[in-house]
């Protein structure tokens, strides 16, 4: 059951730091490595973009195991019928991470939403329990608006099957029609402060960005929240210069939010 009255936890997404996030999608550093680090700065935990587990050496992988459970599991795995193997697969990588929960996406072709509904409804009976599906309404699928959103998810359990609403990439106006359709089914947030203008260490910028948490607070959200993406991401990108950023606008959230 969703406590309405948890405190937030804040997450870095290990796709933040991964270089080859959009390109090879090969894992250029070890996350385990950075956990400690993490852990010292302040994260809650991580969300582990997939390929940083699945696509790492076998020593990799051990090491994450040992470090488990982990915060959210970052996947992108399809849900048309060819890749039921691959969604077996990540199930059994989900399940011996104990993520407590999975970030998830469907596709974009009008002919197969039924087939995208039915998979996920598979895919979940294979899931640990107490693994919560959040689904990243993104840019590109079928649910990328909330009317579309709303109607995939009406008739699935509300306690099982959450919403991840993104912040700092969408207007004030984008944002709170999410959070007015789907309230307290928002169970999460993905932040994305990536250029000058989502800048809070800039006092110019910080109006609008406070506006936005405003938002987020007038509907008393108290899920989970993921920095996704910060400054610095591009072709001379540097992974110290990310994470820095990244610490810094976490605690920007944290100040927003009181987690």
């Amino acid at each position: 059951m969703y406590d309405m009255n948890a405190k937030s936890k804040c997450y870095l997404g290990t796709v933040c730091l991964e270089r080859t996030r959009w390109g090879k999608r090969q894992p250029s550093f070890s996350v385990s490595d950075w956990l400690p680090r993490f852990q010292r700065d302040g994260f809650d935990g991580i969300e582990l973009w997939a390929y940083h587990f699945t696509r790492a050496d076998e020593a990799e992988q051990r090491r994450l195991l040992a470090a488990a459970p982990i915060a959210i599991y970052n996947s992108y795995v399809p849900f048309t019928d060819e890749a039921a193997a691959d969604r077996q697969q990540e199930a059994a990588s989900i399940s011996k991470l104990r993520a407590g929960a999975v970030k998830f996406n469907v596709g974009n072709d009008t002919a197969l939403l039924s087939t995208y509904k039915r998979n996920l409804l598979a895919w979940a009976e294979w899931l640990p329990a107490t693994c919560q599906l959040l689904c990243e309404c993104h840019p590109g699928t079928l649910l990328e608006t909330p009317d579309a959103a709303y109607s995939f998810h009406a008739d699935l359990d509300p306690d099982r099957y959450g919403i991840i609403v993104h912040v700092g990439n969408t207007t004030a106006k984008a944002l709170e029609t999410w959070f007015n359709t789907f309230r307290d089914r928002v169970r999460h947030l993905h932040i994305q402060f990536r250029n000058a203008d989502t800048d809070p260490g800039d006092p110019a910028k910080r109006p609008a960005l406070d506006a936005l948490f405003e938002i987020v607070r007038q509907h008393q959200f108290h899920g989970s929240v993921t920095m996704e993406f910060t400054r610095g991401i591009g072709k001379e990108e540097n992974i110290e210069s990310l994470y820095r950023n990244a610490c810094s606008d976490m605690s920007y959230i944290r100040r927003q939010l009181s987690c």
